[in-house]
């Protein structure tokens, strides 16, 4: 199972989760309100469907405002207490499980949604007790004031202002987080892959002995490589290599932004003996085809190496050879391009 698949079945998986709690919510709601009308008096039923009782005198404004008051306090707890574990959870899974399975950020956030949820419910009990030790004022109202139409009313608009300014104070926290994070973790292992699938097949179009994808990184100035292969012993020597984006053959192919083929580079004054140095390589001939988009931005550059004849021996690129592999920088500016 490749991890596209995963990320996409992991998303289904707690979506019908999500889905199947929902609608066991609603149905305890809906159980609960039959079983509260069954036991509720009859003079308060008939409070709630607005018939008069003149046994229950109407709340005052001001007893109206504090308990609207009242019901938003515990809903700024929980609000914020809700976006801050949603914002925490969702980027942990987003910089995790996101990059490794291909998981979107709405699944992410459904995660953290999920986990902030469980928490309120394994916390409610907390944020109310704390909520009681306030020396918040009373409004000194019956219970059979608080059944009356208007009472529910103004407790139910308390509490969504309560869970909006708690909502709203637990977004915060991304003045101080990296949002982009994710998404740059998610670049990097889409362009991991990208180097792995070009680069493993890509010196064997043309009989090279070796082949490098360079990066360009403009803020840098720099030019960086991931994937080199080749012969065993040079293989995977090399995690990441930075170069500066002047120096090399490679260098002066994204410099110029045109094609640089030499048949021995030790005699050209543009080559930079450092890598065969690190690596234990010896480079004999070399072409370097910059990689462009579609407005005719470098972004990088194919590097073949050594260029083999069938019997093995040492070769030389020819124009066939320049062709193919200016095709295969397009369609890596292509790929590119997408991330």
């Amino acid at each position: 199972i490749n991890a596209e698949y995963m990320g996409h079945l992991l998303s289904v998986y707690f979506f019908s989760v999500r889905l199947c709690c929902v609608v066991f919510f609603l149905m305890f709601r809906w159980s609960m309100s039959r079983t509260i009308r069954a036991a509720t008096p009859k003079y308060v039923r008939l409070l709630a469907t607005n018939e008069p009782d003149q046994h229950i005198p109407i709340p005052t404004r001001q007893q109206l405002l504090i308990h609207a008051f009242r019901s938003s306090i515990p809903m700024v707890g929980f609000g914020m207490m809700d976006n801050i574990i949603m914002i925490n959870v969702g980027e942990l899974v987003d910089m995790t499980l996101g990059v490794t399975f291909g998981i979107s950020t709405l699944t992410a956030a459904g995660f953290g949604q999920m986990c902030s949820d469980v928490s309120g419910m394994a916390t409610g009990g907390a944020v109310d007790a704390w909520v009681s030790k306030l020396n918040l004022p009373r409004h000194n109202m019956t219970p059979e004031q608080l059944q009356l139409k208007v009472s529910r009313l103004w407790g139910t608009v308390g509490g969504c202002v309560g869970v909006a300014l708690g909502c709203l104070l637990g977004m915060l926290c991304l003045l101080f987080k990296d949002t982009e994070k994710a998404d740059r973790l998610k670049k990097a292992q889409e362009l991991t892959t990208i180097f792995k699938s070009v680069m493993d097949e890509g010196h064997k179009i043309v009989d090279a002995d070796r082949c490098s994808l360079w990066i360009y990184d403009k803020e840098n100035d720099e030019l960086w490589t991931r994937v080199t292969i080749g012969d065993a012993k040079c293989k995977n020597i090399l995690d990441t290599l930075r170069i500066s984006a002047k120096l090399g053959i490679v260098g002066a192919a994204i410099t110029s932004g045109e094609t640089v083929c030499i048949d021995d580079v030790y005699k050209d004054a543009r080559f930079n003996p450092d890598v065969d140095k690190r690596t234990g390589y010896v480079t004999r001939s070399m072409v370097c085809v910059p990689i462009k988009d579609t407005n005719g931005q470098v972004l990088g550059a194919i590097q073949m190496m050594n260029k083999k004849s069938n019997n093995g021996s040492p070769s030389t690129f020819d124009v066939h050879d320049l062709k193919l592999i200016s095709m295969l920088a397009s369609h890596v500016g292509v790929f590119k391009l997408t991330i």
